[in-house]
């Protein structure tokens, strides 16, 4: 059985990605949890060190997937990583990054900077991940990596919101489609 510490990330994290964090409260927690809010005070002093939780745990998750995929090409690596994204949009959720900006002007300092940090960890996996690819020849020369891992980061997450939205993932696949065929050099991206 699940830890009450991990109970308790695990569903804040859900409401983070289906509500957003200034969307949900520690009484929200304890009533899905079964625990009262003390104990939940207990284990996150504040609802910032509860936010900074969630993202150390998908920060734990990101190495794991960035070790499991270590003997992939390039070409499995990147399409893992928009699989990742198509399964939020089929679940009718954002990623974490998506739904902890939206409240970024209401975050405290060190929830802020974990999300900046976080996301860095993404868009430097992305880049290596594109280097990877011009390496083995599957990918086009990108001039600068990390910029273009930055915006595929953000086309994505903007294109999680908007299937969100319409309650369409068809858009979604089109335009991952349109995000891969600027880089990969035979188009065998399916």
């Amino acid at each position: 059985m699940m830890d009450t510490r991990l109970q308790i990330i695990e569903t804040a994290n859900n409401f983070l990605v289906e509500r957003g964090f200034n969307a949900f409260s520690y009484k929200s927690i304890s009533e899905k949890v079964g625990v009262k809010t003390s104990s939940i005070h207990y284990y996150f002093p504040t609802k910032s060190d509860l936010g900074i939780a969630i993202i150390q745990s998908h920060r734990l998750l990101l190495e794991q997937w960035i070790t499991k995929s270590r003997n992939k090409t390039a070409l499995e690596k990147i399409n893992s990583f928009f699989k990742y994204y198509k399964k939020l949009v089929a679940d009718q959720k954002v990623c974490i990054m998506g739904a902890l900006t939206s409240d970024i002007n209401t975050l405290e300092e060190p929830l802020r900077q974990e999300l900046l940090s976080f996301g860095e960890d993404i868009v430097e996996w992305v880049a290596s991940i594109l280097n990877e690819g011009h390496n083995d020849r599957s990918f086009k020369q990108i001039s600068n990596p990390k910029e273009k891992a930055k915006l595929i980061l953000s086309n994505v997450m903007g294109l999680v919101q908007i299937a969100r939205i319409e309650k369409d993932s068809k858009t979604f696949d089109r335009m991952v489609q349109v995000i891969l065929d600027e880089f990969i050099l035979n188009n065998n991206s399916k």
